[in-house]
């Protein structure tokens, strides 16, 4: 077959133009030679292309040059194949036809007529299909256009993303382009399944090869008998490569239209930022708390008001330097119904509260809270010492929308709070370690006491090491002065102290102007490690026979004895002081805390092939290390407690607390395993209990089981108003390939009370996803429906 230059440059431009400005890369410059016929044949460079035919001819007058059947260009993995194609020389122009079918980048195209000016790059294909692997969409049309510019245009087509000639789901369309990074827009189209059309859509957008493209996400659709129907359209705005903005039009029948925005930005490594909106015109409101939804009432609150609205956020970032660091958490919600009222769904509770702890590892308050906080913060660390701002101010939902009077508000705001610390570190020439910390806060109340506090807290460490073990004795000093800027007594004001007992002081006994409080606190840390390590067996060898196998070979068994005493003296005349938090009544502490640690650490080898010095491949020994037994017991033992005098006809004396047994297992990567158990030398049971255990494989699914148990408690150092016993079940399987069956169950023994059953079927298909679920909740039934269009 001759190799021909001018035929190679007319069909190199041909490519060029087609699959190249077609699917997203940059033209080369289009260098047309003329065709002389006898030329010689000679090797083509690497940047050049190979043709070959099996016929090439030139007209008589030379104004064109025709090549017949199998023409096939190629370059690298790139290629085309016609089974005609003419070039026109004093024009640049070049007709293809039969059979065309290009292979360029992963991408295909076919096509049965095409026409091209190789100097405008402009033309038509007829009956053309296109396949873009990234992503993966087809389009096929009775006419394509290419256009000057970037972009190819066409009509009557028919966009899929599924294989097949009768896609799982396609959209038909009478116009349409494709841009070179793969967007699609559509105009006057119509969504179909299986060719069957479901609706009409004036205009659409497709994204492409770019990550983040505007154009309308998938649907949310569900319905409750809470909200009624629901549907959420969001639409996606990408602003620019650093932020986007997602509107969320949210349609409940029972509740109204709620409006959404969320915007997110990433200017750097170091700065992150998410943004949330959402508003609302409540159809229902609960004027009083007997029209309260059933789960809400009791807590002698009420949500009269319609204008509904809740504002969240996290940032992480800097000023003027990356080392200044900066730290924004924004709650505040209109009412105390609301995340109650909307816990699911994109812009939901719970979406919410997963999304803020996987991006920036910060927890919000639980929906059930009466308080939301936000906070401000700036932090500055050098190698030893640092210097933090902190502004934080808590909402309290009970002085809103009529249930409280503003005025009545106690909570303290803390506007700011200034932190000086230095970390711990050696004293030159000495063996000891120091640190300390010194901070100012100002409080500021609605009602009540307001004021400034000053806290210095600097602590001294010696440790002290031999091989029988390791003890840390240290001590330290608690100053804190006060004064006030506003003196307002009210009365009683409740407080929840360390054992869960609520508590009231008295306001009123606290004095106006300066006071101080100092006091110091002393303890040791002493701690020692005993090991021994086990042979189970002999080591593996690397024998091309054993490839895939391994064994456990050593067992390590280690056993850390620890002792922790902690000293504080009991403080008297604290009541004359202002009460902002709890540092500002410290407890006398006397207490001893003393807990035995086993772990056993397993070696495995492993035999695996590796590449051998002449490249080929050779048996070697793997070896990797997994703590997969720890179990734990520990108690403390309480001196004051042993010693005390008052309250003995209500309280005995019970020095010790309950016995602590830790246990967690994970001998292979498919099973761990989670228990904590709480046993009162005292009542001889169990006061409480945490066991998790999950049990998966990737190709099958797993079972995960939960259970927390609580039981009710008046001692004179703790003390619960209720037994909690709840069980959580859940569990996935994976039928096959496409079909996911998932379910979970909670369950209060307590209560004798299902608390969610809930279904869910999933289908994964070749182009898309389609989800049903069915979830039960105490008064509240909910469906759930949702799809996603693979790579849209």
């Amino acid at each position: 077959m001759p190799k021909i230059g001018l035929t190679g440059a007319l069909l190199a431009a041909l490519v060029l133009c087609l699959p190249l400005t077609m699917l997203g890369n940059s033209p080369l410059l289009n260098k047309v030679r003329r065709y002389v016929s006898d030329a010689p044949v000679a090797e083509p460079e690497k940047d050049q292309w190979t043709f070959s035919a099996d016929r090439v001819v030139g007209s008589h007058t030379s104004e064109y040059v025709e090549a017949f059947g199998n023409c096939t260009l190629s370059l690298g993995e790139n290629e085309l194949r016609a089974d005609f194609a003419r070039y026109y020389q004093s024009t640049g122009w070049v007709f293809v036809k039969g059979n065309i079918r290009a292979r360029w980048g992963g991408d295909f195209l076919q096509a049965e007529e095409g026409e091209f000016d190789l100097n405008t790059l402009t033309g038509w294909l007829k009956r053309g299909r296109l396949f873009m692997a990234k992503p993966h969409i087809y389009v096929e049309a009775e006419q394509v256009e290419r256009t000057n510019g970037d972009t190819y245009k066409f009509k009557n087509a028919k966009v899929t993303a599924c294989d097949g000639e009768k896609p799982s789901w396609s959209v038909t369309t009478e116009e349409g382009d494709v841009e070179l990074d793969g967007r699609v827009h559509l105009y006057r189209s119509a969504f179909r399944i299986k060719d069957v059309p479901v609706f009409y859509w004036p205009y659409m957008v497709l994204p492409g090869r770019k990550p983040r493209q505007s154009g309308f996400l998938m649907p949310y659709m569900s319905s409750s008998k809470k909200l009624g129907f629901q549907m959420n359209l969001p639409y996606y705005w990408a602003i620019n490569d650093e932020a986007d903005m997602t509107f969320y039009q949210n349609y409940m029948s029972r509740r109204g239209y709620m409006q959404g925005l969320e915007f997110r930005h990433a200017n750097d490594a170091a700065t992150r930022g998410v943004w949330k909106v959402d508003m609302l015109k409540d159809n229902i409101r609960a004027v009083t708390e007997a029209d309260e939804w059933k789960d809400y009432r009791g807590d002698g609150l009420a949500r009269p008001n319609r204008s509904r609205w809740w504002v969240r956020s996290k940032y992480n970032g800097w000023l003027g330097s990356p080392s200044l660091q900066v730290k924004l958490d924004l709650d505040l919600v209109s009412d105390q119904d609301y995340l109650r009222d909307f816990q699911d769904g994109p812009t939901g509770f719970e979406h919410d509260r997963e999304e803020f702890l996987d991006a920036f590892g910060r927890d919000i308050e639980n929906k059930d809270s009466l308080t939301r906080t936000s906070t401000a913060f700036l932090n500055r660390s050098w190698d030893r010492f640092g210097l933090a701002a902190t502004a934080r101010y808590v909402e309290d939902l009970r002085y809103m929308n009529g249930n409280g009077k503003s005025g009545d508000n106690t909570t303290p705001q803390t506007l700011p709070e200034l932190e000086a610390f230095a970390f711990q570190q050696s004293l030159a020439g000495t063996p000891l370690e120091v640190s300390a910390e010194a901070k100012y806060d100002f409080f500021l109340r609605n009602k009540g006491h307001s004021g400034q506090r000053v806290r210095a807290t600097p602590e001294l460490k010696i440790p002290l090491s031999s091989r029988f073990g390791t003890i840390i004795p240290s001590a330290g000093i608690d100053y804190t002065g006060y004064s006030l800027t506003r003196h307002e007594g009210y009365g009683n004001q409740t407080i929840v102290d360390d054992g869960g007992r609520t508590d009231e002081l008295d306001s009123n006994a606290t004095r106006s102007g300066f006071q101080s409080r100092t006091t110091w606190n002393a303890g040791f840390t002493a701690f020692s490690e005993m090991t021994r390590v086990f042979a189970l067996g002999d080591e593996v060898r690397a024998d091309p026979g054993l490839v895939g196998t391994s064994r456990w070979t050593r067992l390590r068994h280690s056993v850390t004895p620890r002792v922790e005493y902690s000293y504080t003296p009991t403080i008297t005349g604290q009541d004359k002081l202002p009460y902002f938090d709890q540092f500002d009544r410290i407890t006398g502490e006397n207490l001893v805390t003393y807990s035995l640690t086993n772990v056993l650490d397993r070696r495995r080898e492993s035999v695996v092939l590796s590449p051998g010095h002449g490249g080929d491949p050779q048996a070697s020994v793997a070896t990797d290390y997994l703590d997969f037994l720890l179990f734990r017991l520990e108690q403390s033992y309480d001196r004051n407690e042993a010693t005390r005098n008052h309250d003995l006809a209500q309280y005995e004396r019970r020095p010790f607390s309950d016995v602590m047994a830790e246990l967690r297992i994970r001998p292979e990567t498919f099973i761990d395993l989670i228990s904590r158990a709480w046993f009162s030398p005292y009542k001889t049971r169990l006061t409480e209990n945490e066991n998790t255990v999950r049990l998966y494989r990737d190709d099958l699914g797993e079972i995960t089981l939960g259970y927390d148990y609580l039981v009710k408690i008046d001692e004179y150092k703790r003390y619960r108003d209720r037994t909690m016993s709840i069980l959580d079940l859940g569990a996935k399987w994976f039928v096959n390939d496409t079909f996911t069956l998932a379910a979970k169950y909670r369950h209060d023994f307590n209560e004798q009370k299902d608390l969610e059953r809930t279904l869910r079927l999933s289908w994964a298909a070749d182009c898309y996803t389609l989800h049903f679920q069915f979830t039960q909740k105490p008064n509240d039934n909910r469906f759930e429906v949702g799809f996603d269009l693979y790579n849209f």
